[in-house]
């Protein structure tokens, strides 16, 4: 019987300009290895969409204040370089904020005050 092939993990790039919720948020992650990993993470909107052009991972996890910065704005320049699909997570939990998001092309909002386990399961289920 031939050994079972697992699928390639699920390749993330995280966007926050907030280098603690970065390595909180890549801790995560890394821990559901062999399913999911981190290809990179970007603190500024320019950044993020050099990484995503040329890095094309599964799924984006963007924060939407970018140090000043409206990370929004990046949802449909991410949409017309790569295929990610996109998780919105922030502390903006607002309904404004989430049609705005979804409006965009988001595929899902996750809250910052939501567990861990919310956003994993918002990862997976954006590539299913």
């Amino acid at each position: 019987m031939p050994p079972l092939a697992l699928a390639p993990p699920i390749e993330v790039l995280l966007v926050d300009d907030q280098r603690s919720i970065l390595a909180g948020v890549a801790a995560l992650i890394e821990s559901e290895i062999p399913f999911m990993r981190i290809v990179g993470q970007a603190v500024s909107g320019r950044q993020a969409l050099d990484l995503a052009c040329s890095i094309q991972p599964d799924v984006i996890v963007l924060d939407v204040d970018l140090g000043g910065e409206d990370g929004l704005e990046l949802i449909p320049l991410f949409r017309d370089c790569c295929d990610a699909s996109i998780i919105v997570f922030t502390s903006f939990s607002v309904p404004e904020v989430q049609y705005r998001a979804l409006h965009l092309g988001a595929s899902d909002f996750v809250s910052k005050t939501a567990t861990g386990d919310a956003l994993v399961e918002a990862i997976r289920r954006t590539v299913r």
